[in-house]
């Protein structure tokens, strides 16, 4: 999503999850509830071992549910250790596991809904009372129920996405301020993790880091316009100190 110049994507930034821990703890059990889901990819795969007939759907399925197991199993140790690569990887994935994630589960809710209609036997005769058959009012219910608990986990997904993306942000700006205020060799890309130029922007790690930043990027960094005067300053500062030593 590409926001117009001036503009920043300003989001529900949580400080805490559920308000009974830290943001790096909600984040380490997310992860760890999201390697216990893709991990279902698997057993989904052996199945096919045991000569289980699945829908080009379900294998799709349980083939990306591997490689995302293996891009968690990846970036879960770095969550601790606020390594920023890793950690924004984690946030775009679990983004992109969520759509993906809701896609699969809209298609499957369909085809079950549609399956239920074509199998679902004889019709009974309507009540006399009501005008409506006992399965049709069954149907509903059971429609009903499907729909409040897909509802309400989405609305669980989202929140979970929001805690992820605010402890991927303050990894990055801590990050980034830490880098200002001495770790970067070169003042006029302390502010700008994973620049051409700097150690973590070689390579495919830099590249890769590189266009997750391009998109919100005001939101990872924590604000950028603020963050462009905040760089101004540092490098004015750095060089008034060299003509004062020199």
């Amino acid at each position: 999503m590409l926001l117009p110049a001036g503009v920043q994507l300003q989001l529900p930034r949580p400080k805490t999850f559920l308000g009974l821990m830290s943001l790096q703890s909600g984040a380490e059990m997310i992860a760890l509830s999201f390697v216990f889901n893709k991990a279902t990819g698997l057993y989904g795969l052996l199945a096919i071992l045991t000569g289980f007939h699945l829908s080009a759907l379900q294998l799709s399925m349980y083939i990306y549910s591997v490689v995302a197991l293996g891009i968690i199993a990846y970036c879960l140790p770095h969550i601790r250790k606020q390594t920023p690569f890793q950690n924004l990887a984690f946030a775009w994935l679990y983004i992109v596991d969520t759509v993906i994630n809701t896609a699969y589960t809209t298609v499957f809710a369909v085809s079950w809904y549609l399956a239920s209609g074509r199998t679902g036997g004889p019709t009974p005769p309507e009540s006399a009372d009501t005008g409506v058959s006992p399965s049709a009012f069954m149907k509903a219910i059971d429609t009903t129920a499907s729909t409040s608990f897909i509802v309400l986990f989405s609305l669980i997904r989202i929140y979970f996405v929001l805690v992820i993306m605010a402890y991927a942000q303050q990894v990055m700006v801590q990050y980034r301020d830490g880098r200002q205020q001495g770790w970067g060799e070169d003042p006029e890309l302390a502010g700008k993790p994973f620049a051409e130029g700097t150690g973590e922007g070689e390579g495919y790690k830099g590249k890769i880091g590189r266009a997750m930043l391009s998109v919100g990027r005001g939101y990872w960094l924590g604000g950028q316009k603020q963050d462009d005067e905040w760089a101004k300053n540092v490098r004015s500062k750095f060089r008034s100190h060299k003509v004062a030593s020199a």
